[in-house]
């Protein structure tokens, strides 16, 4: 049985050689079906660097995205959470827990 992700799965991923960190977050369709404004405002900032290389878009609308910033990618991450936290009916950090 299939399970159906409905919030972002993100992890912290560094270079075996050079230990460049890099964020590697994950949307599902139904998380973006309710946030997608808020998504698309957050990657607008200057602090999230990514290419066009960098997104995997899916059928399903979800997608992926590896990214860089300038400091944490942890507190970037907990920086969208905290935002989507506030405008949600969402009561509990622990839904958007990074892997």
């Amino acid at each position: 049985m299939t399970e159906v992700l409905s919030k972002p799965q993100f992890q912290i991923l560094t270079h075996q050689y050079t230990g460049e960190k890099t964020g590697r977050i994950y949307f599902p369709a139904l998380f973006l079906a309710e946030f997608h404004i808020n998504v698309t405002q957050w990657l607008q900032q200057q602090e999230i660097i990514f290419g066009e290389r960098d997104l995997k878009q899916y059928g399903d609308g979800s997608f992926r995205l590896y990214f860089r910033v300038i400091n944490s990618l942890e507190g970037e991450y907990f920086r969208l959470v905290n935002t989507l936290m506030e405008k949600s009916s969402y009561k509990n950090r622990s839904k958007f827990r990074c892997s």
